[in-house]
């Protein structure tokens, strides 16, 4: 799980599977929105390199075998 700042309320942060995270998109100042393959849409605080960040070091630590490298 990554955790994200959600816009709004200082310190509201959620937890987010990355693996459901279809395609990320910058919508304004300083705020990514996230699509999952859900369909939800979550509009979260970090920039989209710092959720790729994220995503990246997530799927370090447990092993997974991405594209990363």
């Amino acid at each position: 799980m990554i955790k994200v700042s959600l816009p709004g309320k200082t310190g509201r942060t959620v937890l987010l599977n990355p693996h459901l995270i279809e395609y990320a998109e910058e919508v304004g100042e300083g705020r990514t929105a996230l699509i999952l393959t859900t369909g939800k849409r979550f509009v979260v605080t970090e920039s989209s390199e710092e959720v790729r960040d994220m995503i990246i070091a997530y799927r370090r630590e447990i092993g997974f075998p991405g594209q990363e490298d």
